[in-house]
């Protein structure tokens, strides 16, 4: 029933995330992200093309967030899954769902030294992205625009 954590469904991969924002009275949940279009590799380094975004989740009836902060590091999505069914859901009681179309996104994210997994049962997620693209080169200081 895990196959699902080898799977990047929202193409998050070294997607680097900014700010974090958990809203109890709207039940939502917000990343504010860097979101990887492509990356380069170069001798001593690499360098992302980014795309400034918001991932949301509304309407959260459930979520473990074990979430760490590690110098001179960022936390990066590593996996994504977005499932339809799952024990997850099958664990969230009867009045949390109510007549809800609940999905259960699932988070794999690196946060340096340590990886962790999250999950969110929702009713509804979605990924803006800014037109601009800028470049995050791998000290991760500073957006350039090229």
């Amino acid at each position: 029933m895990e196959d699902y954590k080898d799977n990047d469904d929202l193409e998050l991969y070294n997607s680097v995330i900014e700010e974090l924002n958990i809203n109890h009275r709207e039940k939502s949940i917000t990343f504010q992200i860097l979101k990887t279009i492509s990356r380069l590799d170069r001798p001593g380094g690499f360098t992302y093309r980014v795309k400034k975004g918001t991932l949301r989740f509304e309407d959260v009836v459930h979520a473990n967030i074990p979430y760490s902060f590690e110098w001179d590091e960022w936390s990066e999505f590593y996996r994504s899954a977005v499932l339809e069914s799952s024990n997850v859901i099958d664990n969230v009681s009867e009045i949390a769902k109510g007549n809800k179309h609940l999905k259960h996104i699932y988070l794999g994210i690196d946060y340096g030294n340590e990886y962790k997994e999250m999950d969110i049962v929702c009713s509804n997620h979605y990924l803006l992205l800014d037109n601009q693209e800028y470049s995050l080169h791998d000290d991760f200081d500073w957006l350039y625009e090229e």
